[in-house]
């Protein structure tokens, strides 16, 4: 595994992951007859939405992750004799993986789920228990990934992960702030039925 191209392929992997998810929560919407678009971090309804729709919709996004992440194990095992493809899969596992381990993390911090909350509700669950279902299928396929091949847990992979997590956490803050400032805006704020709004503008500046 050479260190500069597997950066690259993880960097190609956050972003396609990216597009997936918010694919995924589009799928959801169409779905249910609701329009919808999707820049590179985030999903649109394009009109007022019931708080059902919402969170069915809020379904697609960890949905695809998750899917990606299996598809991307169950591929790894396959591809024992090809190291390119093993490198390509192994990005996607760690992107998928890191993004869970993020978006846990921020959960757990801020104590409320975001779009976990809605998926929670769903079947009347706290966002913690979804979470730790994600959680669980995520350390399986790590430990799928690892049996089949993957680098062993040892003190210089270990440290080799953490800094990838940087390098993971550096991008996907970058990439948001780009894709807020040129394409957020360009969809419109819509109400939700329980009286939420969603991709609602900025707050004006006191005195502007």
């Amino acid at each position: 595994m050479k260190p500069l191209r597997f950066l690259a392929l993880l960097a190609l992997a956050a972003v396609v992951s990216s597009l997936l998810h918010e694919f995924g929560h589009c799928v959801f919407y169409w779905i249910q007859g609701v329009p919808a678009g999707m820049s590179l971090t985030k999903e649109f309804p394009l009109r007022d939405i019931s708080a059902t729709q919402y969170a069915v919709g809020s379904v697609g996004g960890p949905a695809a992750s998750l899917a990606l992440l299996v598809l991307a194990t169950a591929l790894f095992r396959k591809v024992s004799t090809s190291e390119r493809l093993r490198d390509v899969f192994s990005a996607l596992i760690l992107a998928n993986v890191y993004y869970v381990v993020l978006r846990s993390l921020i959960a757990l911090l801020k104590g409320e789920g975001g779009e976990l909350d809605s998926i929670a509700g769903l079947v009347g669950l706290d966002f913690r228990a979804v979470l730790v279902l994600f959680l669980i299928v995520t350390a399986i396929c790590v430990y799928v990934w690892i049996d089949a091949g993957g680098p062993r847990p040892n003190a210089r992979n270990s440290a080799a992960f953490v800094l990838l997590l940087v390098f993971y956490v550096f991008l996907a803050v970058g990439l948001e702030s780009i894709d807020s400032a040129l394409f957020w805006r360009k969809f419109p704020t819509i109400e939700i039925g329980d009286g939420r709004t969603y991709n609602a503008p900025p707050q004006a500046t006191a005195g502007t």
